[in-house]
């Protein structure tokens, strides 16, 4: 979505936002992004709500807990995500379900799902099938973190904030990036002085 839309969603005053993994990354302008949404909240009575799956929880704490060892505070962590009015949502079985079956509208055919894995795992190496005879069929891969969190945000309508460009992003529709989210909110803030 663009910033006029994503700024026209906003303006419905009830919305739930949800954060890929990758959007995370700049934890600065993720906390200011929260801190006008909670203003814009209390001024215009609005209910936007900030919520983060578990899945994308956990992969984000995986790389705080690697980037700051021994500092590494999860009591900190909490803390700061409560004060930001921040909910960690579980995934739970509809969203399992809503997943499943979210990927099959994709994928018709068990064959079309393996193939599809396959190449994605023979792109993340950055090989070109054009210059290998590469062996397998796909069954040995992997489903990655971001068909759950993308399945997350499909199964309970929120606008997910993502820069990530993949595949498992493409069908949804209620989807931005970090930097379009802190314009629209940005020039809501401005509005109100």
């Amino acid at each position: 979505m663009n910033e006029n839309e994503v700024y026209e969603l906003l303006q419905t005053g009830n919305l739930t936002i949800t954060f890929d993994t990758n959007a995370l990354y700049g934890d600065i302008r993720f906390l200011n992004v929260c801190d006008k949404i909670d203003d814009i909240n209390n001024k215009l009575k609005y209910e936007i709500k900030i919520v983060i799956s578990s899945l994308a929880h956990a992969e984000k704490l995986f790389h705080l807990k690697r980037k700051h060892e021994e500092k590494y505070e999860i009591d900190l962590i909490n803390q700061v995500l409560k004060r930001k009015k921040v909910d960690i949502v579980p995934f739970e079985y509809h969203h399992a379900e809503a997943v499943a079956k979210w990927i099959s509208t994709q994928f018709s055919t068990n064959e079309e799902w393996q193939k599809f894995k396959r190449q994605e795992c023979i792109n993340c190496l950055g090989i070109s099938k054009k210059n290998y005879d590469i062996p397998g069929t796909g069954r040995e891969c992997g489903a990655r973190v971001d068909w759950l969190i993308a399945g997350y945000a499909h199964a309970e309508n929120c606008l997910l904030i993502t820069n990530d460009k993949g595949n498992e992003f493409k069908s949804i529709e209620k989807k931005t990036t970090l930097k379009i989210l802190e314009k629209a909110v940005t020039r809501i803030k401005t509005q109100l002085g």
